[in-house]
């Protein structure tokens, strides 16, 4: 089951068109209301109490009311979208070593459960506390480490299957 998503992924056609659905969720959240896009969370990396107090304050009732339906509907679209995405390009590049989907999987875990946490901070809002902040914090963090892993792990496989 897992090969044949990964060869249905991996096809010119998907790439293409998951590429370009990953645009669309990025243009949905850049015109969300409320100032939504320049006040996630989502967007840091680290960040304290007084960043979410701030950023959530900035958004207002209604505001923070669609951040977390967003982090719970797009915010979920968007991830299988670029994990997709990436599993698609890793089993392109790396066909020979399935070892190396761990980066991606990884990114997307981290994402998802920064979106439980982002929206739990959201509901707790303002009875917010350091320790969840935190915790909330550090999944952000390790999702874009991980991003940026997977990224060049894929600019890695790029160059070299180009110099073959």
């Amino acid at each position: 089951m897992i090969s044949k998503y990964l060869y249905l992924v991996s096809s010119t056609k998907s790439q293409i068109t998951i590429f370009i659905l990953l645009n669309i969720c990025g243009l949905i959240f850049f015109l969300l209301p409320h100032n939504i896009f320049s006040n996630m969370l989502d967007l840091e990396l680290f960040y304290s109490k007084e960043n979410v107090v701030e950023n959530f304050s900035a958004m207002g009732p209604e505001g923070r009311s669609i951040y977390v339906l967003s982090s719970l509907l797009i915010d979920t679209v968007y991830p299988i979208l670029y994990l997709s995405l990436f599993l698609g390009a890793y089993f392109k590049l790396f066909r020979s070593s399935k070892v190396i989907l761990f980066f991606p999987v990884t990114a997307f875990s981290f994402d998802i459960l920064e979106n439980l946490q982002i929206t739990r901070l959201n509901l707790n809002f303002p009875n917010i506390n350091e320790a969840h902040v935190y915790l909330s914090s550090m999944t952000t963090s390790l999702k874009w480490i991980a991003i940026a892993i997977t990224v060049l792990v894929l600019i890695y496989g790029i160059i070299k299957r180009r110099k073959i």
